[in-house]
């Protein structure tokens, strides 16, 4: 527990140095477009390839397939979910489809996957994102088609985190040793996501009034539903069902606050991202408390 409670105090204190120094120098936040760039081309999908060419190997596969599966379980329960609660969140269409997006994904890559490789090791890491597949899929799918209004494209599938998958399931299932600089080159990349992430996530805040999110009461109202009612849901089923194997990966995957999608989708089409801007404000400064609890329990 205390490994778990020193990663969450560096991701945490990345998040204010974030909102400090975006707060300083507010003109410059419009220069971290590289950054998120470097983000999610490069440092993420080098942490998801390292992991898979380490761990995926036949044997692996062979005791883990079903976590795909399971994943996609949760998910879909999720998503129905999400169906009646939006209603009841807001009555405005774009904010409803903002609730319906976030209800079933949270941020479970670049704060979950850092949270269970330091804290769990490489070998989580690999089942973890095995589990997250389906949502992984949403995400690029339906979940930016709820976030953009834009039409739906099989190109969005080709992807650097699915192409990090294929070629790293690959790489592990083929056996291929790869070289100590490229590990290390990897490493290093990987390395990167947790702090990089979370600047961001401050930096992202930094542009808005605290104030003026706060004042939102239904923020609150999300925030116990996206970090306590959907994590206890998904810890009753896994107990119900017998499947204490996924409980780390299902918690892991719920109990997560928002991520920046709901800000960063909507801008790239001049969308309203103040919404998104309170939900990963309340659901972040709150994970403090609950994030702890549930880590503790499922340890």
């Amino acid at each position: 527990m205390k490994i778990i409670l020193e990663q969450l105090f560096i991701l945490y204190l990345f998040l204010c140095l974030g909102w400090f120094f975006g707060k300083r120098k507010p003109k410059n936040t419009e220069q971290t477009g590289i950054l998120s760039y470097l983000l999610v081309n490069l440092f993420l999908p080098c942490k998801v390839f390292r992991s898979f060419a380490t761990n995926f190997t036949t044997e692996y596969l062979s005791k883990n397939w079903k976590l795909p599966l399971i994943g996609l379980g949760m998910l879909v329960l999720l998503v129905l979910i999400s169906l009646p609660l939006s209603k009841l969140l807001t009555k405005h269409p774009y904010e409803k489809r903002v609730y319906q997006y976030s209800i079933p994904i949270c941020n479970y890559a670049y704060m979950g996957y850092v949270l269970i490789e330091e804290s769990f090791g490489s070998a989580a890491l690999t089942g973890q994102i095995l589990f997250c597949i389906p949502m992984i899929i949403y995400t690029y799918s339906i979940g930016f088609v709820l976030l953009t209004g834009n039409g739906f494209s099989w190109k969005k599938m080709v992807n650097p985190m699915t192409c990090s998958i294929f070629l790293g399931a690959v790489t592990g299932l083929s056996g291929l040793k790869l070289p100590g600089l490229v590990t290390g080159i990897l490493s290093g990349a990987s390395g990167c996501v947790g702090p990089l992430s979370m600047l961001l996530v401050g930096i992202s805040l930094s542009a808005f009034s605290v104030k003026k999110l706060l004042r939102r009461k239904v923020l609150y109202v999300f925030s116990v539903l996206r970090l306590v009612l959907i994590p206890l849901i998904a810890f009753g089923l896994c107990k119900l069902l017998g499947l204490d194997e996924v409980l780390l990966f299902a918690i892991i995957v719920t109990c997560m606050p928002c991520g920046l999608n709901t800000i960063v989708f909507p801008k790239l089409v001049g969308e309203d991202c103040s919404l998104g801007a309170g939900l990963v404000l309340t659901t972040h400064a709150l994970s403090c408390v609950t994030l702890p609890f549930w880590l503790m329990l499922i340890t």
